[in-house]
């Protein structure tokens, strides 16, 4: 059994049988070595058993496609650069999927975040990227700094230390430039766009007239592309163009909440959850009542989004696959060093609740 097994194997190993071919017949195989049919059964099953070869009754015993080996797959080392990594939820899974798919394609990782959500670890991203470029690392999954004012400049920064040094990147979210601009590297994330378009849809078809987007001073492009697809919704609504209005936020949620008169507005566009929560109690303890006075929604769908005294229509980001999709990027980059750089952008889910529901 063990002279037949073997010999198949090296056989389909070195092409002599190749994908959807079929194999010779039991019978002519034990014709061959001049052993019993049920001892071939045994060597054909064994090959069976590790996907090498299928079989179908009354057609044969055919080849099955194999995956193409990942040169070196065992030496490679990745690295996350997230910065507020623990601040950030929707970070957390995307990087949770990535991890998840360490073994199946032979790599390790390192984890690298730290700082706030108010100076987005700008310290510690610096230092991480000297160090991975120190260790000589094979490719680095980056979620570019946003909400401080060299956000920009230090990205360009940090990613100019990784391309010197010949290590590809995979941008997690968002770009290192302004859209519509994009860099020469591989980009997983939403369609930022579709999202926007499908938040302020949603809240025209509940009958508001006149919504609010809010923002912050220095924020990623993903909101920028986030808040075209609300205009281009106003645009296909056939309402006035000032129906859609953009209030940038820099000063403290509750003191914003009390300050700001919202008689104006029936709707509004939070560019996260973890804005929009906080800012959805505050109105609520207020006194302006929500959904029927003013309907709120926002982006990610945390996991407390769903836990809020008025639970918050959110759009879903579809984080694992945007982790599978970031592993898949890595590798096609590592094999392709040349490539035109990749731009891979998911669908989402809207997710509605009470906060828009009337």
């Amino acid at each position: 059994m063990l002279e037949i097994y073997t010999f198949l194997k090296q056989a389909i190993a070195e092409g002599v049988y190749v994908e959807d071919d079929l194999l010779p017949t039991d019978l002519q195989l034990a014709e061959q070595f001049g052993v019993s049919r049920p001892t071939v059964a045994r060597a054909v099953k064994k090959l069976q058993a590790e996907g090498q070869v299928g079989r179908k009754p009354g057609y044969g015993t055919y080849i099955i496609p194999q995956p193409l080996a990942e040169p070196s797959s065992a030496e490679r080392v990745f690295g996350l650069l997230i910065p507020a990594l623990g601040e950030t939820e929707i970070f957390e899974p995307i990087c949770g999927q990535i991890a998840n798919l360490a073994d199946s394609h032979h790599f390790s990782l390192l984890w690298g975040g730290g700082g706030t959500l108010h100076d987005r670890g700008l310290g510690n991203a610096l230092q991480l990227a000297e160090k991975y470029v120190a260790q000589k690392i094979d490719g680095v999954f980056f979620a570019p700094l946003e909400l401080i004012p060299e956000a920009a400049e230090q990205n360009a920064r940090i990613v100019a230390m990784f391309t010197a040094a010949s290590i590809p990147v995979v941008l997690l979210d968002s770009d290192i430039v302004p859209p519509p601009l994009r860099s020469a590297h591989d980009l997983i994330g939403i369609n930022n766009i579709n999202a926007g378009f499908t938040l302020a849809r949603h809240l025209i078809d509940r009958g508001c007239q006149s919504i609010g987007f809010i923002t912050r001073p220095n924020i990623a492009g993903t909101v920028h592309m986030r808040l075209i697809g609300a205009r281009e919704a106003v645009l296909q609504a056939e309402l006035p163009h000032d129906s859609l209005s953009v209030i940038e936020i820099d000063t403290a949620v509750e003191a914003f909440a009390i300050g700001t008169t919202w008689d104006a507005l029936d709707g509004l566009i939070c560019y996260n959850d973890a804005l929009a929560a906080p800012l959805l109690v505050e109105l609520d303890k207020h006194g302006v009542n929500i959904p029927r006075d003013l309907k709120i929604c926002a982006f990610d769908d945390v996991k407390y989004a769903n836990l809020l005294k008025i639970p918050l229509t959110t759009y879903r980001q579809p984080c694992r696959d945007i982790g599978t999709g970031a592993v898949d990027a890595m590798l096609a980059r590592i094999r392709q060093p040349d490539a035109v750089a990749r731009m891979l952008q998911l669908q989402g889910e809207l997710i509605v609740r009470t906060s828009t529901e009337q």
